[in-house]
This record gives structure tokens, sequence and C-alpha cells, in this order.
């Protein structure tokens, strides 16, 4: 009797612990089921992220969503925007031999890209801004700023756009204060005439591109300007051989070196460049004139312009004191374009007395190019590329050289039609 009830004490006891055996391995099975595996939820986060603004509280600078609305800055640094730029070509034969100037077969090209751009700090701690961490992207090619100091050498009285160069101010290493904003050029010496003319151009600072949408769009006005035929605006062919009468569509190579331009677009400039390196390789090693060329480019892009005019020949007074007359001068003489953004800073004033045959000035109305008139009236023109040429071609020998200068104000509307055109032009023959 014994026996029998220690052996079904055995039996329960193994019955027990099977049943509490197989009560585990369930829960194991049914908590595993009920948990989605980490594989599974990084699966249901990527599918779906979130992206958290952070509280005020938090310790972050900024938001986690950019406003792509708001102009680019450079990370943690500036805010760098254009605000015009220059394309110059200077080529000249001089060499110097023993303190003179002279002439050479050599000719020497020089060709630049400048940016003015203004830099603020948006931050709240100073910032130093190194001139060095600019850069100009060409293709496949990458440009430092050259020399602050930098100086073209040009005869400035008669070049516009490159005496504009000279009174810029010139971007170098500075400190800026919170809120404070540095203005100036950047000056980049590109490698080649093709480098210079391609002008597939980016700028960046520290590796960060510098926003250049208006540049993109100014370009385009650009060729248009550099491609227009002036003598539909201007009533007159391109050049002139007696320096007032005998006017040529065609450059008169017959005639060399004594043509001189009316006006300028790059099919003129393109024709001196090419006319005066021909004529230099065809005189004799005894014999060598001096030549010279500059061709210069300023863009300002997308402005809200008002443009009117103002004559001041009503400033001038005369009055007679005894035997002498005296005249009075006022700050301009004669008639002067002028030219302001919307904010009404003068963008540039220039000359425009009817009564110089050396200046002209031509509008568009209804789709033609008229004359300025004393009753012309006052333009508003939004979103307009302005564009201004400067060119010279100098050749000949120290008491038979030619001299032609020509300065051209450009504007153009959204559309790239040009609306103004202003010429300006100087010959001479020493």
């Amino acid at each position: 009797m014994k026996k029998l009830s220690v052996i079904c004490l055995l039996v329960l006891g193994i019955i027990l612990i099977s049943g509490c055996i197989d009560g585990k391995k369930t829960n194991s099975k049914t908590s595993t089921s009920s948990q989605p595996s980490i594989n599974e939820t990084s699966k249901e986060t990527s599918a779906s992220p979130s992206i958290s603004i952070p509280s005020p509280s938090d310790n972050y600078s900024s938001a986690a969503v950019p406003d792509i609305s708001q102009p680019k800055s450079v990370p943690g640094e500036f805010e760098i925007n254009i605000n015009s730029y220059y394309f110059v070509y200077l080529r000249n034969n001089h060499v110097i031999y023993e303190n003179t100037t002279k002439g050479a077969f050599d000719l020497v090209e020089k060709n630049y890209v400048m940016y003015n751009l203004s830099i603020k700090n948006n931050g709240t701690n100073n910032l130093n801004f190194s001139i060095n961490k600019l850069q100009l992207h060409a293709r496949d090619q990458v440009f430092t700023p050259g020399d602050p100091g930098t100086k073209l050498q040009y005869i400035g009285k008669w070049l516009y756009v490159l005496s504009d160069i000279e009174n810029e101010n010139r971007l170098n290493n500075t400190m800026l204060h919170p809120n404070q904003t540095l203005k100036g050029i950047a000056i980049f010496k590109v490698d080649n005439y093709t480098t210079l003319f391609d002008r597939s151009f980016s700028l960046s600072y520290n590796t960060t591109p510098i926003p250049s949408t208006s540049i993109e769009k100014s370009l385009e006005a650009l060729r248009v300007a550099e491609q227009f035929d002036y003598s539909i605006a201007f009533k007159t062919p391109p050049y002139d051989c007696d320096m007032w009468e005998d006017h040529s569509y065609d450059f008169p190579e017959s005639k060399h070196p004594y043509v001189w331009a009316n006006w300028v677009n790059r099919t003129v400039f393109e024709s001196y460049k090419t006319i005066d390196e021909m004529s230099l390789s065809k005189e004799k090693p005894g014999n060598i004139p001096h030549t010279e060329i500059a061709y210069a480019v300023k863009v300002i892009p997308e402005q809200d312009l008002t443009v009117f005019h103002t004559d001041h020949s009503t400033v001038y007074e005369e009055r007679n004191s005894g035997p002498y007359s005296i005249r009075s001068e006022g700050k301009y003489k004669g008639t002067q374009l002028y030219v302001v953004d919307d904010t009404g800073e003068e963008v540039f004033n220039k000359s425009i007395d009817p009564l110089r045959d050396d200046i002209g000035l031509a509008m568009l109305d209804d789709q033609t190019y008229r004359p300025f008139s004393e009753n012309m009236p006052q333009m508003l023109i939004p979103r307009a590329t302005i564009v201004h040429f400067s060119f010279n071609s100098i050749y000949g020998w120290s008491l038979d050289m030619r001299f032609t200068f020509n300065d051209q104000d450009i504007i153009l509307d959204e559309q790239h039609n040009i609306i103004l055109a202003r010429y300006e032009f100087t010959k001479m023959v020493s």
C-alpha cells in the first residue's frame, strides 16, 4: 500500500513539472508575437520621417526646417549678395627699356572678372571675413582673388567703367560686428581671353555657393546688349574713316589705323582687336607702333528704375561787373540723364546735351528708336538690367597716333528689350 502511494506521488509530480514547462513556452511565444521587431520599427520610421521643430527652450540655434524663400547665407557666418559685376579685357605691346616705354611685337593680355559684393554679419558675434575664402569657378578651373591693390593701366579720363573700378572699395580681410555690412569688389585675374568670354562663372565662399539667379538672368541681357546693332538706335554706322563724315558698316581695313568707332558692341571690339594685331605683325622692326586696347563691361542686375532728365542750363548765371563778364556755374552743364533705383538712390547720371555731336540718347517708343527730345517723359522700368560699356583702341606713333574712346549706357527691361541706349565718343589723332 505504501509502495502504491509513493508511485502515485511520483506520477503526480512529473505531470505538474511538465505542465509548468509547457506554460513557460506558451508565454514566451505570446510575448514575442505581441511586440514588433527592431527591424520592423526601423522600416516604419524610415517610411514616415518626422522633423521636430525645437522649442525656444531647446538647445538649438535654429529651426530644423530651413526657409528656402530667404537669401541663402553662408552657414553660421555671412549673408553675401552680388550687387554688380565686371568683365575687363586689356592688351598692349608696351615694354620698359631704359626708363622709356617702347612698342614691341609681343602683345600682353590681361583678363579680369570682378564682383561687387554686399557681405552682412547676421550673427550675434564678431566674424572675420577672409578674402581668400572667396573662389571663382569657371567650369573645371578655380580662381582665388588677386591683390586688392591691383591697378589697371588705362587712360581713366575717357573710360567710365574703368574709372568706376578704381573708385570701388576693395574687399580685404575684415572683422564684421553683428549686423554690420561690408561692400566692395573682389578682383579675379583669369587665365585667358577664352575663359573671360565663356562667362561660365560661379562664386563661392568657404565652399558654399553664393546665390546667382539674378546674375544668370542678367548674362542673357548682356548677350543681347553685346550683339545689338546700335545703328538701328543711333542711326549711324559703327566706323568713321575721317573722324566725322565718312562712315562705314564694315571695318575699312585699307584705311587702318585711321578708323574711329561711333559706338561699340562685341563685333566692333573684336574687329579692332583682330585688325590692330594683324597690322602690328606687318610693321618693320625699326618702326614698331604703340598699340593698346581695352574692353570693359559693368552689369547691374534686377533694378526697379526711374529714369528722367533735367535741364541744368538755367543754373548758369551771367552778370556784368564793369568790363568783366562773370559766369557762375552749377554742378552740371546742359541736359543731364538721371537713373535712380526704388530707394531713391542715384545709380548713375550722364550728360545728354543735345547740342553735342559726340553724345546721343535713343529710347524705344512703340517699337521704334527715337532720339532724345526735351519732352521725354519720366520712365519707370521694373526689374531692369543696366549694362555699361567702355572701349578704347590706340594705334600709332608718338606724332601720328589714333585714339578712339567709347562709353555706352544700356538699360534693358525684364524681357531683355533695349529700352534706352546712350553713347559718348572721343576721336583724336596725336
